[in-house]
């Protein structure tokens, strides 16, 4: 028996025996039949038939993609973490990182519900420049981190964070690289909760922020400036003597960039 907690069990299966060593069938181990993943303002809804036919592609993409864990949060019911992926792309042999924070709901042993957000504009940059990013430091025992219980005073501190939106993307731990930041991309006037979990002092959280767009990309349009956008986010946040402390926070960079550029119909 593993003397590690389920929710760590979990993850370490996702991270190192599903994601970096390829196994696919351990997915069915992993995740509920019913396991839906919302990313990038997409929902892969259902295991086998959605979610693991887009995982394969990656893979197939990425034949020796690895997963380097950052950070991990823990309760009795969700878990966290921050992640970098790494590898050669099969076409061309070109190696890129990209970092990213996947959050999990667990029911009955499985993780049932993912959201997560990664930073594929970087990845986009360095299959398209051959120049490959550092990655961060591991972390030195992510599957030992405790399993805290959840904690309303957190939670409330969270919801009161994001509930003034204009202050979101300040003193944050950005995880992208290179390129627009996001308080240089949007002006967030909304902030929308998909799922929301503590464990102690800890948070982490995915939301859609609303606003406008400020301008940042190079190649989009000036006159695109002031445009209605939404950008996915998911954060690990730190909370410090009832207030907000270390902030770990992705946005879909490539999502609204993409969105920019699309004609509207």
């Amino acid at each position: 028996m593993s003397g590690i907690s389920v929710p760590a069990q979990l993850l370490r299966g996702f991270a190192s025996n599903f994601i970096t060593a390829h196994i696919t069938e351990h997915a069915k181990v992993i995740m509920s039949p019913k396991y839906r993943l919302l990313i990038s303002g997409h929902l892969f809804d259902g295991r086998d038939n959605s979610y693991l036919p887009a995982t394969a592609a990656q893979l197939e993409q990425f034949p020796g993609l690895c997963v380097t864990v950052h950070d991990v949060v823990l309760t009795d019911d969700a878990a966290a973490m921050r992640f970098t992926e790494h590898g050669a792309n099969a076409k061309d042999g070109v190696v890129s990182t990209w970092g990213g924070l996947a959050i999990f709901r667990i029911s009955n042993g499985q993780f049932e519900h993912g959201w997560a957000e990664e930073d594929y504009y970087a990845r986009k940059r360095q299959l398209k420049t051959a120049v490959t990013d550092d990655i961060l430091q591991p972390h030195p025992s992510p599957w030992d981190c405790p399993v805290q219980p959840g904690n309303p005073d957190t939670e409330q501190v969270l919801r009161e964070w994001l509930g003034n939106p204009a202050a979101v993307f300040r003193d944050i731990e950005e995880i992208s690289a290179q390129g627009p930041r996001l308080a240089e991309l949007i002006e967030p006037q909304s902030i929308t909760i998909s799922f929301l979990f503590s464990a102690g002092d800890r948070a982490a959280v995915h939301a859609v922020v609303d606003g406008q767009y400020l301008g940042g990309f190079s190649d989009v349009a000036s006159e695109k400036a002031g445009s209605k956008v939404s950008l996915p986010i998911a954060a690990i946040v730190d909370t410090r003597n009832g207030k907000i402390g270390r902030v770990q926070l992705c946005g879909d960079r490539l999502g609204l960039n993409r969105s920019l550029l699309s004609p509207k119909p």
